[in-house]
C-alpha cells in the first residue's frame, strides 16, 4: 500500500533533506527535522555543538517557517543557557514529535505548493 502524499513528503525531508529538487518547505522541513532529531538524542546544547553554522542558521528559518520562531530563537541563545534550562523551554514548544507533525500538516495542506510535487512510483 502506498503511503499518502502527506507522509512521503515528511519521510523525503527526514530522509533525503527535501530531495532532488526541494522548494522552500521541503528545505525548511529538513533543517527543521534533522536539528529537532539532534535534540531528541542528545538535548539543545548537543544539537549546537554537531550542526554547522549554516545548519544551525537553516535550522532557524526551518523553525520560522513553520511558525515555531521561539525555538529558532532558541537555538540562537541557548549558548548562554545553562543545559537544562535551553532544554526545558524547547520542550515548553515542542513537546513532542505531534508539535511539529500537526504544524507541517496545517502548512502542507493549506499551501502544499511550497512542497515538491511527488514523483509517483
Amino acid at each position: 500500500m502506498d503511503l499518502p502524499i502527506e507522509a512521503r513528503v515528511w519521510n523525503r525531508a527526514a530522509v533525503e533533506s527535501g530531495g532532488a529538487t526541494p522548494r522552500e518547505g521541503d528545505r525548511a522541513l529538513a533543517a527543521l527535522l534533522y536539528a529537532h532529531g539532534l535534540v531528541m538524542n542528545g538535548g539543545v546544547h548537543h544539537a549546537l555543538e554537531v550542526l554547522s553554522l549554516d545548519e544551525i542558521r537553516d535550522a532557524v528559518s526551518g523553525f520560522e517557517f513553520f511558525s515555531l520562531a521561539p525555538v529558532g530563537r532558541l537555538l540562537e541563545t541557548a549558548q548562554t543557557l545553562d543545559e537544562d534550562e535551553a532544554n526545558r523551554l524547547y520542550w515548553d514548544v515542542i513537546p513532542d514529535d505531534d508539535a511539529i507533525l500537526s504544524r507541517f500538516r496545517a502548512l502542507f495542506h493549506s499551501s502544499p505548493q511550497v512542497f515538491a510535487p511527488v514523483i509517483a512510483g
